[in-house]
């Protein structure tokens, strides 16, 4: 029997490209605020969803075995009001649902920009303390707390992966050198969440979620032991970039 998967903020890019690989393997729930002309396998079931209720965050949940909460405001710029709904409100909603469904295993889109307050000269292991720059850095902070609390005091198997500069290489754009080391490349991602929803015996980790670039603004150890992530792009041979 297939495993059951809802996932949130279901018409974004990520939630797009890994649906396109993954349909035949998972039994999959997307859902999402606002449905997109953006056409997904039949097998695939669409439902509209305002995750800041919370009966609609239990009704999503039931039956289901993992979830993949990728929805919410990802801009660095966003004031903290926007954040509040979106990010906060809809994420401690989706790990109550979940805890009320006894679902398994949570795993939550965190964001590099937990730890954006370190000099660019520094690489980040998750066992350094927080240091958001921006309001959308601090609710990630939030996720990741509460997925401590929703994992050790009722009992979900929560993994939060801090993503980095997720893209396409057919969207590249000009980017530093900086930028390139935390990219994401979408396939090293889709392999990183198909290995966490695989992996078991895990009860609570956060993983730093970026390709095996030549410079690496965070830490993956921990990722490859853990969930034996096998990245292969490096953005500074992708995009041909010379560094000094």
């Amino acid at each position: 029997m297939k495993r059951k998967i809802l996932i949130t903020g279901g018409f974004g890019k990520i939630a797009q490209y890994f649906v396109k690989n993954f349909w035949h393997k998972y039994e999959i729930t997307i859902a999402d605020i606002v449905i997109k002309d953006f056409s997904y396998p039949e097998s695939v079931k669409v439902v509209k969803a305002d995750l800041t209720d919370l009966e609609v965050c239990k009704n999503l949940c039931i039956g289901i075995d993992t979830i993949i909460h990728l929805a919410g405001i990802a801009n660095p710029d966003s004031s903290f009001d926007k954040v509040l709904s979106a990010n906060i409100i809809a994420s401690k909603n989706i790990f109550e649902a979940a805890a009320q469904a006894n679902c398994k295993r949570l795993i939550y889109a965190s964001s590099a920009q937990t730890i954006e307050g370190y000099s660019e000269d520094i690489q980040i292991n998750k066992n350094m303390p927080v240091r958001p720059k921006n309001f959308y850095g601090v609710s990630k902070c939030f996720g990741e707390a509460l997925g401590a609390y929703y994992a050790f005091q009722e009992n979900i198997s929560v993994i939060c992966l801090r993503i980095g500069a997720y893209e396409f290489p057919s969207d590249f754009s000009e980017m530093n050198a900086r930028d390139l080391s935390a990219f994401l490349h979408p396939d090293d991602c889709n392999q990183l969440l198909d290995k966490c929803i695989e992996t078991k015996d895990l009860k609570y980790e956060i993983l730093n979620a970026i390709s095996n670039n030549r410079y690496k603004r965070l830490d993956i150890t921990e990722t490859i032991e853990k969930v034996g992530y096998t990245p292969k792009a490096n953005a500074f041979d992708l995009f041909k970039l010379k560094v000094e």
